[in-house]
């Protein structure tokens, strides 16, 4: 996965933090992106940048001005969370019955999925060795889905070397090949 920039930085320190100006007084969070000259200046940009594209909208909180991610900018959030590539010699099944009304949130849930790593078992049924649960769950909050989406941690299968193949892991090593 490549290095996130500033613009991705924000979002994700946002989305984990809620406090957004805390950033720029934390220089060490921003890594070797953070810039020489202007750093606030840089900052503000990014920030302005992300809220004219529709990615962080302006709260008012307690009479503070604040930010937080829209609906967009969560979905980006979601591209550059990081996957653990080291397998626990568990799966984690993700099973969704959406109903044809909401086709639109199945289309969208299934295809973030399978960006987050998954792979169909089944139409409903996807599996994936990474530990993502997190992921899953802001996808689960994201899509509004929490009645029609199950998400289970799996110790034995009877498909295993099939799904090994898959996800090109090893059976005596507990990382990727």
């Amino acid at each position: 996965m490549e290095r996130p920039n500033l613009s991705q930085k924000i979002l994700l320190f946002l989305e984990e933090n809620k406090d957004l100006y805390t950033m720029i007084s934390r220089p060490s969070l921003w890594g070797k992106t953070y810039p020489k000259k202007n750093p606030k200046q840089n900052f503000y940009k990014a920030v302005y940048r992300l809220k004219e594209e529709g990615f962080l909208e302006e709260v008012e909180e307690k009479g503070e001005r604040r930010y937080r991610a829209t609906l967009k900018g969560k979905v980006k959030i979601l591209r550059f969370l990081k996957k653990d590539k080291k397998w626990d010699s568990k799966w984690r099944v993700v099973i969704f019955d959406i109903p044809e009304k909401k086709k639109k949130m199945r289309n969208y849930f299934r295809e973030k999925i399978y960006e987050l790593g998954f792979r169909k078992l089944q139409e409903s049924v996807w599996i994936s060795p990474y530990n993502i649960a997190s992921e899953i769950e802001h996808l689960i909050e994201l899509c509004n889905a929490r009645k029609y989406v199950h998400y289970l941690l799996v110790e034995e299968l009877d498909s295993k070397d099939v799904l090994m193949n898959l996800f090109k892991l090893s059976g005596s090593n507990t990382t990727r090949k």
